[in-house]
């Protein structure tokens, strides 16, 4: 969300009626007649996900409950509308079983929504937890839709395609491909639709990676090498739009980095009897473990400050962490790193400036960092 917007309490009461809060809603759709804002960003971000699941138009209809129905508090309810009344009313219900809505009525062709005390959310399932941690740090790095995201040879690492980027420099999407094909191969060929290219494909990916990395820097499109030629690039996202494949893209992402979140929480655990849940903080650990790796490098830094601050929340324990990882990164990328993890800490931008550099990271995908736990992450992850 844009730092234009005001907040009390985590309720928007004010902004720039243009301002974007969530990819499909602006600040103006929730300002009532009187021109009044007070509306909690819990819900701004239920709605979004709501329109994302039924993939159509949602209208915000009434910012007023119908008669006969109380929120508890103001403006932790909606009225909302769409093209498709019952298909909009059955994704809410699936909102409800996840923890975003406590109470879903259909009002003739609105829906009443309302969530759940934002102080006291529920926890959300791991699967989603780290999904919405993926689709935030891909944010950081691309903007689109991240399972469609590809990338030419910028950077040097010759083809990047994902959510998490992988590439044919370090062989993670040989990796990727590889897992892919194990899944389905005749449904991987399928999104290619063309036999020859696919096979042209894989003696690339079977071939040494300095070949690969030639091969794709001749293929990359615009000054800065940032975009791929055709037909490669529409074979890629044809494969990012298959759900199947988005499964296994998500699932290389658990086993790629979710080893990493695991050491990270089980060294938290050895060093302070806070426990570290609640979506923000685990988003901004996996986050650091995409960027940067394991924490070991700070080990002794943050032993240290853990034991003269003694945390008293998950939140500042988080923040010692993050803080002390990124005080180790080259000089040049420091208070990149650092403004990527406090901004998903805050859900908003945080300006950092370490060893003479400044940064200021915004995140799109903001609005997904729920302030809720997770249940039983790391059985999950180690599965």
């Amino acid at each position: 969300m844009a730092v234009s917007i005001k907040y009390v309490n985590d309720f928007i009461v004010g902004g720039h009626a243009n301002t974007q809060l969530t990819p499909n809603f602006r600040l103006k759709e929730y300002q009532r007649a009187d021109g009044k804002i007070l509306i909690h960003r819990e819900l701004v971000a239920a709605v979004q996900l709501l329109r994302e699941s039924l993939d159509a138009a949602v209208r915000i209809s009434n910012l007023q409950p119908p008669a006969g129905i109380q929120p508890v508090t103001e403006g932790l309810a909606v009225m909302v509308s769409a093209n498709d009344p019952e298909a909009l009313l059955q994704k809410a219900l699936q909102m409800v079983k996840s923890g975003y809505f406590q109470r879903v009525e259909a009002q003739g062709d609105q829906l009443y929504l309302e969530i759940p005390d934002p102080d006291n959310l529920p926890p959300i399932a791991p699967q989603l937890a780290f999904d919405c941690g993926v689709r935030v740090t891909a944010a950081f790095e691309t903007s689109g839709d991240p399972y469609q995201q590809v990338t030419g040879n910028f950077d040097g690492a010759g083809l990047s395609f994902g959510p998490i980027q992988c590439n044919l420099k370090t062989g993670t999407l040989q990796e990727l491909f590889r897992r892919m094909r194990g899944e389905d191969s005749a449904r991987l060929e399928r999104c290619f639709g063309n036999q020859a290219d696919y096979l042209t494909f894989w003696r690339i990916l079977d071939g040494s990676r300095s070949a690969a990395v030639a091969w794709a820097d001749r293929l990359s499109t615009g000054r800065d090498k940032h975009g791929f030629s055709q037909p490669w690039n529409g074979y890629l996202q044809t494969v990012g739009r298959d759900k199947l494949f988005q499964s296994v893209m998500l699932r290389y992402a658990y086993d790629k980095y979710g080893k990493l979140l695991m050491s990270a929480l089980a060294f938290a655990s050895g060093i302070s009897p806070l426990r570290i849940d609640n979506l923000r903080c685990l988003a901004a650990l996996y986050d650091m473990g995409v960027q940067q790796g394991s924490l070991h490098k700070a080990h002794s830094q943050i032993i240290r400050r853990v034991a003269a601050e003694q945390p008293q929340d998950q939140f500042t324990l988080t923040r010692i962490l993050v803080e002390e990882r990124a005080k180790k990164a080259s000089p040049r990328w420091r208070a990149d790193c650092l403004s990527r993890r406090l901004s998903i800490l805050e859900r908003e931008p945080v300006s950092v400036t370490l060893s003479g550099e400044t940064a200021s990271r915004s995140n799109p995908c903001s609005y997904l960092l729920r302030n809720c736990p997770v249940r039983s992450l790391e059985n999950y992850l180690a599965s």
